[in-house]
């Protein structure tokens, strides 16, 4: 490949954002405020538009917050950093300090939907670094990471070509949040309204129908570069394990060590607890794996509760709201295990509960086959963009 390679120093210019207003400060009119659960939303997005918060022009001035142009790549600075969300601003805004952003300085050089999709493919949990208790990337290591630079006609084929396979890619993801949304109907059908518990349910608290709830580890894994599988909270999904998502390893008698303390096994839920909060799956494996702190386990007590019951319990709308509501966000979103205990759940009797999980059975079967499309299209994305990099997609 006879491609230039530059660093991010010479092609962009990298800003820091800014701290957070208080929540009652943001209003519905006014510059765009971005978080780091916008970005998470999206995950990778290379049209960031829709967000929660903006800041009045009174507090924007008086503040003299920072904007940062529309077009510019942001990524997550620290705290998240190993969730690796990527995206491009759909206008200016200012981003909370969580998040960096980098803007083009010459856009007759830089295509930044190039620069955006090269991003993806780094992780840079590789060059983050300890600050206060969090993982954080420094300016000055971000500023040396190199990226190939062909003639910009080259840039946006590429970004072109990569789009029309991300739409296709995300096509099929719709379909499959379609399979989530019918879950969910029908969890509020046979239960009812979590909120307004009208069928009258019996309510008790996790704590209370769980052998044991507890995070992963909360000392620093010796990691390796093969063995068991160290999982965080990047790789819990709603309704399924990523083991794609930047996976660590841990060697035999580190994974004894932590499977002490937190022994995660099949009809077991997990729940992100740290960054993005409140993805739940159930473990529908029977492979052994180890946690961090960022990951969350319950288990269930299968005399009053079923895992799937419980998995698409703490889904809903209402339990993601108590979900947030109980997480400490004084640095970034943290739902620690006192506050899981003491989250309240509906108990329906064994009998209801087995009925749906029968009807989850047959739609997840479906849901199945859907995945095995959004496999095809995702594993066709993941090609392309590992040759348009080595400059095989576009002569």
């Amino acid at each position: 490949m006879s491609w230039k390679w530059v660093k991010i120093k010479d092609i962009c210019f990298i800003h820091g954002g800014n701290p957070s207003p208080k929540e009652e400060e943001f209003a519905s009119e006014g510059i765009p405020f971005i978080k780091m659960k916008d970005l998470g939303k999206y995950h990778h997005t290379t049209s960031l538009e829709v967000i929660e918060n903006r800041i009045p022009l009174e507090l924007f001035n008086s503040r003299r917050f920072k904007v940062i142009k529309k077009g510019s790549v942001i990524i997550p600075r620290s705290g998240s950093v190993g969730l690796n969300h990527r995206g491009i601003l759909a206008f200016d805004s200012v981003i909370v300090s969580h998040i960096c952003a980098l803007e083009i300085i010459d856009d007759k050089l830089v295509f930044n939907k190039f620069l955006y999709y090269y991003l993806t493919t780094i992780d840079m949990v590789k060059i983050t670094k300890q600050t206060t208790g969090l993982d954080a990337i420094t300016f000055e290591d971000l500023a040396q990471i190199q990226i190939p630079l062909p003639p910009l006609a080259t840039q946006k084929r590429i970004a072109e070509i990569l789009d029309a396979a991300d739409a296709l890619r995300r096509k099929d993801q719709e379909l499959l949040k379609k399979y989530d949304e019918l879950a969910q109907a029908i969890f509020i059908d046979m239960f009812g309204d979590p909120v307004k518990n009208e069928k009258g349910w019996e309510v008790k608290t996790i704590d209370e129908v769980a052998t044991k709830v507890t995070d992963g580890d909360h000392l620093t894994p010796i990691r390796s570069k093969s063995g068991y599988k160290l999982l965080s909270c990047r790789n819990v999904k709603n309704g399924y394990i990523d083991f794609e998502a930047g996976l660590d390893f841990v060697e035999e008698d580190e994974f004894k060590r932590m499977f002490k303390r937190c022994n995660p096994e099949k009809g077991d839920i997990l729940v992100s607890c740290s960054g993005t909060i409140g993805r739940v799956t159930q473990i529908k494996i029977d492979e052994k794996f180890v946690l961090v702190r960022s990951a969350a386990l319950i288990k269930p007590d299968q005399n009053s509760i079923i895992s799937t019951y419980l998995e698409y319990y703490l889904q809903t709308d209402f339990m993601q709201r108590e979900m947030h509501k109980s997480s400490n966000t004084s640095s970034q979103a943290n739902l620690f295990t006192g506050p899981i205990k003491a989250l309240p759940v509906l108990i329906p009797s064994k009998n209801i509960q087995e009925k749906f999980a029968a009807k989850i059975q047959m739609l997840e079967h479906a849901k199945s086959m859907s995945l095995k499309n959004n496999g095809s299209s995702s594993n066709l994305f993941d090609s392309l963009i590992h040759k348009a990099f080595k400059g095989e997609l576009v002569i």
